[in-house]
């Protein structure tokens, strides 16, 4: 869902630079929220409020490059707290033109960026759907060095390509991580197939995934994604591989979906959990939202307003 407050664009006058513009667009949530997050949370109904802003800047140059950034500002609160402050969150810049795309910062890896998620519906107003024991991201290993990706895309038609690197933390390189990933995208009889794959690398771990989409045009759309993730922890367990699936369904103001995953853990059996989302549509950027997790060891529910701006 797009979500703009307001968009301004400024001819610049230097060479080289033929124009920019900044962007800046908006969310807000106010509701109910409750929960047990493995064991630590509280089951009382609690309230709960978040607003956000993003920033997109774009421009492009004379010889045809575009270029710009992207960056998430939000406040801090958490449950009980009152006063908070403002954040930079998924910063990021990129370079475009014939060549594809290059982009560099807190942004997705290859891995991630190719294959498809099972969430298949706007977010609740905590997440509830999407922070259950049994649900993965894709993202591979993103994230577990410095967090600054540079990563290269290109398309061709219905296909997708791209590779990715995050370094090593320490500046060693021994621990690099590497990705490729790749996609296609196909009309079958009306109904929309996209096909994921995806590969990431450090000196420990070899991680692969797949997934695979339907959108069947009458408002109903499916997913799944497998991931062979080789020991790479998650919920503090050295992993295996774990499965996703994912459905939604859209009629006039109303959506509803739901995911269920399952991590197999290595020589520790395997943990597996559900979500449901529900979203009606007011219009004007206001939507009613309910959602609901349930799985080993953590249950969380949610209702409210989401606010685009």
């Amino acid at each position: 869902m797009k979500k703009v407050l307001f968009a301004t664009t400024a001819l610049v006058a230097s060479a080289g630079f033929a124009s920019a513009e900044i962007s800046i667009s908006g969310f807000a949530e106010m509701g109910v929220t409750g929960g047990d997050y493995y064991g630590v949370g509280a089951d009382d109904l609690q309230f709960h409020n978040d607003i956000g802003i993003n920033v997109d800047m774009s421009g492009e140059t004379d010889g045809g490059l575009t270029f710009g950034a992207h960056m998430e500002l939000d406040d801090t609160n958490g449950a009980g707290a009152i006063n908070g402050h403002w954040a930079a969150d998924n910063e990021s810049v990129f370079i475009s033109g014939a060549f594809g795309t290059l982009t560099l910062g807190e942004t997705d890896g290859a891995f991630d960026k190719r294959l498809k998620e099972v969430a298949l519906a706007g977010g609740s107003i905590a997440d509830d759907e999407t922070i259950h024991a049994g649900y993965n991201g894709n993202s591979g290993l993103d994230g577990s060095q410095d967090n600054q990706i540079l990563r290269y895309d290109y398309t061709f038609g219905d296909f997708g390509f791209s590779a990715s690197l995050e370094q090593d933390s320490n500046g060693a390189g021994s621990d690099d991580i590497w990705g490729v990933g790749v996609s296609y995208n196909a009309d079958m009889g009306g109904i929309g197939l996209g096909f994921g794959l995806g590969y990431q690398t450090n000196s420990i771990n070899d991680v692969v995934g797949v997934s695979l989409a339907a959108d069947f045009g009458n408002g109903f759309e499916a997913a799944v994604n497998y991931s062979d993730l080789d020991g790479v922890v998650v919920n503090g367990m050295p992993t295996d591989s774990h499965i996703g699936v994912g459905v939604a369904y859209s009629m006039d103001a109303l959506t509803v979906a739901a995911n269920w995953g399952e991590y197999d853990y290595v020589g520790a059996g395997s943990q597996d959990g559900y979500g449901l989302v529900v979203n009606y549509d007011l219009g004007g950027g206001a939507t009613v939202v309910a959602g609901y997790g349930d799985g080993d060891y953590d249950a969380s529910y949610s209702l409210g307003l989401s606010l685009s701006f």
